[in-house]
This record gives structure tokens, C-alpha cells and sequence, in this order.
């Protein structure tokens, strides 16, 4: 129990700029729950760091190079399923949480939070836990809604036995596949709109309000197949 206690999340930056990565250095030293193992700015390096430093938390920029930054994030995880990523990131959209999210992060966070919040996100998917759409969060909020799955799971009278047409579902299933309302019209020879409406109706059965909401849900409980 007291080792327990006295553990420290064992944490690897991968960040391109090094004004951030000087900044995170002197935010991790000699803190009481996070320990920086190693630091880059190359992706190159990445993958070499992990093996050599086996951490339970990349914090990896979006950014650090200029190829499909999920390439990098998929190959990690499927490699070394036991370090979570948090990804970070200058500007966050639905999109960027998509991929983030379908590439296999734990999270993902804007560098414009405080580092209370990116502490915060760090310990929660140390524990298990995910860090998407939280891109509007303060630490208050975060305290009060520590999981949105949670949230989900907590409301049994939304999405306990909730029914779906054979359309919704089909949609759905793309839908938490990542693909946008117009690429879901196109493979299902059906209009935008009519997408975007029975997307409204599959958020209210299920009590969500984003497709980032609807993909955390679908993988926990295989809603869609």
C-alpha cells in the first residue's frame, strides 16, 4: 500500500517546440506524482525511448512531424499497449478527436489548458480512464465529471434498451467509425441531411451530444454491430 502510494506516474514528452518541452521539464521536476522519464522533439526517437524507457504515459504532440501524426500514435499503441498516449495538441476539434481517439490514445488535450488540467488528464488515463472532449474543461468541472463515459454509463434510464431503426444502426456504426455525415450519405446512397437527422435522433436515445461521445459509448458497450 505504500509503495502504492508513493508511485509516480512515469511519464515520456514528445513534443516538437522547445520552449514547451522546457516547460513541461520544470513542471514534472521533483513533483510528487509525476516523474519525466525521457523527452524529444524527433519523432525518430520515439519509438527507441519507449522501448528503452517502458513509460505508463507518452504525452505526445500532435504536431511532431509532418506526416499523419495517428500513423505514430496506432504503430505505438499496438506495439506497446501498455503506455497509454495523451495526445496534445494547439488547436482541438471533433475531427482531431476522432482520430485521436480511433489512432488508439487514452486522450487528447490542448497546450492552452492549465497544468493543473494536464496533470489531471495524465492521472486519469493512468487509471484507466479517457480524456476526449474536454477541450472547454476547468479543473472544477473536471472534479464534477471526472469521466464522461461514467456520465453515460450513470444514466441506465437513457441507454440501458435503447432501439434502433436498421438505418440508425447502420449510420451509428459509421458514425463511430469516424467518418462525417457527408462520407456516411455517399457509402449509404442517402442524403447529408437525412444523416444528420437520424444522427440527432441516435444522440438523443443515447444521451450524447457529439460523435466523439457516440464512439466512447459503442466501444464499451458494442452498440453498433
Amino acid at each position: 500500500m505504500t509503495d502504492r502510494l508513493h508511485y509516480k506516474v512515469r511519464v515520456l514528452v514528445a513534443e516538437n517546440f522547445d520552449l514547451i518541452r522546457i516547460g513541461l521539464r520544470a513542471l514534472f521536476k521533483d513533483h510528487t506524482s509525476v516523474h519525466l522519464v525521457a523527452e524529444t522533439g524527433d519523432i525518430a526517437n520515439l519509438f527507441a525511448l519507449v522501448v528503452e524507457h517502458r513509460p505508463d504515459v507518452a504525452l505526445i504532440d500532435w504536431q511532431l512531424s509532418e506526416s499523419v501524426d495517428a500513423e505514430h500514435i496506432c504503430k505505438l499503441t499496438r506495439m506497446h499497449p501498455k503506455t497509454k498516449v495523451l495526445a496534445f495538441s494547439d488547436c482541438i476539434s471533433e475531427p482531431i478527436n476522432l482520430l485521436a481517439f480511433h489512432s488508439g490514445a487514452s486522450g487528447i488535450i490542448s497546450k492552452h489548458h492549465s497544468s493543473q488540467v494536464l496533470l489531471s488528464a495524465i492521472h486519469a488515463i493512468h487509471a484507466g480512464k479517457t480524456w476526449f472532449n474536454r477541450d472547454t474543461a476547468e479543473p472544477e468541472q473536471q472534479q464534477a465529471r471526472p469521466d464522461p463515459q461514467a456520465e453515460i454509463r450513470c444514466n441506465d434510464n437513457i441507454w440501458a434498451h435503447p432501439k434502433f431503426s436498421n438505418c440508425e444502426r447502420r449510420i451509428a456504426f459509421l458514425a463511430t467509425q469516424g467518418l462525417s455525415a457527408k462520407e456516411i450519405s455517399i457509402r449509404l446512397d442517402i442524403t447529408e441531411k437525412t444523416v444528420r437527422n437520424q444522427l440527432s435522433a441516435i444522440y438523443r436515445k443515447t444521451g450524447v451530444k457529439k460523435q466523439i461521445e457516440l464512439c466512447l459509448i459503442a466501444s464499451q458497450f458494442d452498440l453498433f454491430k
